[in-house]
């Protein structure tokens, strides 16, 4: 394997010097200005130092001043940069065909991977994007709001327990505490099972999860790569993620599929695989009130004149089940972190956090639950909430692939089929033009009178458009359930274990915590 992984990165650096080298402005032959971005975050910052790509956006943007687009290089692979927030609504909804596509990190048709959403082309992307969609409508996430209530339960129960054991409060490894439950909402809303992850954070079904969305110094080099040569992953057929974690989660997946398909499991589930049974069935049924946000309405796949996707053609067995782990690839990890970041943001800022509880006092239930439809009543948690992914999004660029010729006839901007589009969140957000206090945490930002004179498209943490994230309502419910539990059960205070101010740090475009974050946890006395 480490010989595998030696020649990989001779044989990339070889075609890197041989290839991509020499191409000096790239973009001038089609009349875009390109900045040079190399001094700011070089090829060997990248794999020796693990510097952050997205720097090289923000110097772009900034360098950009009024300029709508810009072309650059990045790791000799020319890519586009978006300023203009009309542009950016153009690309990923209006002209959405043109940029149907996003980046393939995961080239081998025989793995799961290839199936999950985030890595389908062209149609069969649509077909499946059409079969899943109902799933996560708000009568679905509805449905599993008995879950999220039990999984609270348990969690504040059991951190009650380990503080009346500590003396009456705790320090906590919040990363350690978030997983626990994220990992076990996971188990009961895909999977169907208790994973035991809260009572024993080293469980098996905890230990595989971390594994898979581990980012470590070597899967951050692999990453990296395959952002400039996918191609060449398929032919020394290396992979990205941990495949014993993979086979184990698929295993488990595959009989829970075969089951329910089969009809020898009974009783009524309300879990994501039964929702996607259901789906193929042709059973989904509404349940509940099924409205759409705008952010739900700019998702909406806009067919053509007798396009039709057949649910049945589309939810094979090997989809679904490759839907279902996408819950640990791209919601596991990053609902965690936000969890984690919004307890952060709550013990550095007390009076946020006091202002939050009164709130979320309103609403508990006289035995400690929560109501789906009360969350949603929650103002001021959506404010913390934003603010968090507004500086701390789970991604800091979104990337579109141009599958044909575009040529934006108001601005000029053109970009040639094969190329990447890129919208730099990390700097949009930071931008002092659409948020005044920008570099400070201030859920003010996201005040009804502050979000109604900024343009919707300056805050995008869960991207726009059709190839927007599908579990966004999920993530926020679970998110929400999981705050609303914790501050109306505790105070959460630093610790030396907490930096001030946070010291994030970030694996290829992703936003992380630090390690070893510690933060105080003292239990109410609430009646």
């Amino acid at each position: 394997m480490w010989l595998q992984i030696v020649l990989f990165v001779l044989v990339t650096f070889l075609i890197y010097k041989l290839l991509f080298s020499s191409k000096k402005d790239y973009w001038k032959k089609y009349g875009i200005r390109e900045i040079d971005t190399s001094h700011v975050v070089s090829t060997l910052d990248v794999f020796i130092r693990g510097k952050n790509l997205a720097l090289a956006d923000k110097y772009a943007y900034d360098v950009m001043g009024g300029d709508k687009f810009c072309g650059t290089r990045e790791m000799g692979i020319p890519r586009l940069i978006l300023k203009d927030l009309d542009l950016i609504k153009k690309i990923m909804i209006k002209d959405f065909d043109y940029f149907t596509d996003r980046r393939n990190f995961f080239d081998d048709p025989n793995s799961a991977l290839k199936k999950m959403l985030p890595s389908l082309e062209g149609d069969e992307w649509k077909g499946v994007r059409s079969a899943v969609s109902p799933t996560f409508t708000t009568g679905k996430i509805r449905r599993m709001m008995e879950i999220f209530n039990s999984v609270g339960e348990e969690w504040i129960a059991e951190l009650k327990k380990r503080a009346k054991a500590k003396g009456g409060s705790i320090e906590i490894d919040v990363a350690e505490v978030v997983n626990g439950f994220t990992v076990e909402v996971i188990g009961s809303s895909v999977f169907g099972m208790k994973t035991g992850t809260i009572q024993n954070p080293n469980s098996v079904f905890a230990e595989m999860a971390a594994k898979i969305v581990a980012m470590g110094k070597w899967k951050v080099v692999k990453f990296t790569l395959s952002l400039v040569f996918p191609g060449l992953f398929k032919i020394f057929r290396i992979p990205l993620m941990d495949m014993g974690a993979m086979n184990f989660f698929q295993g488990i997946l595959e009989q829970g599929l075969k089951e329910r398909l089969s009809g020898r499991m009974k009783g009524d589930k309300n879990d994501f695989l039964q929702l996607l049974v259901e789906a193929k069935k042709g059973e989904l049924k509404t349940a509940g009130n099924d409205e759409l946000s705008e952010f739900e309405k700019d998702a909406q796949l806009k067919t053509g004149a007798g396009e039709e996707f057949d649910k049945k053609q589309y939810l094979t067995d090997e989809v679904m089940i490759a839907q279902s782990l996408v819950f640990f690839f791209a919601g596991f990890g990053t609902t965690s972190n936000l969890i984690v970041l919004t307890m952060y943001s709550l013990a550095v800022h007390q009076d946020v956090q006091d202002k939050l509880r009164r709130e979320v006092g309103t609403i508990v239930k006289k035995n400690g639950s929560l109501d789906y439809d009360d969350l949603g009543k929650l103002v001021y948690m959506d404010m913390v909430l934003n603010e968090v992914l507004r500086m701390f999004p789970a991604a800091a660029r979104l990337e579109r692939k141009c599958v044909k010729d575009y040529k934006d006839p108001v601005t000029g901007f053109f970009a040639p089929k094969g190329s990447f589009v890129c919208i730099p969140i990390e700097a949009i957000h930071s931008d002092k033009r659409y948020f005044a206090n920008a570099d400070k945490f201030d859920p003010e930002h996201f005040s009804q009178e502050n979000k109604a004179g900024r343009n919707p498209y300056a805050f995008l943490p869960f991207g726009t458009g059709p190839r927007n994230c599908i579990g966004m309502r999920f993530a926020l419910v679970e998110s929400k359930a999981a705050i609303a539990y914790l501050v109306h059960n505790f105070r959460m205070e630093p610790t030396e274990k907490t930096p001030i101010p946070m010291q994030t740090k970030h694996a290829v475009l992703q936003v992380l915590p630090p390690d070893d974050l510690g933060l105080k946890l003292i239990p109410l006395n609430i009646k």
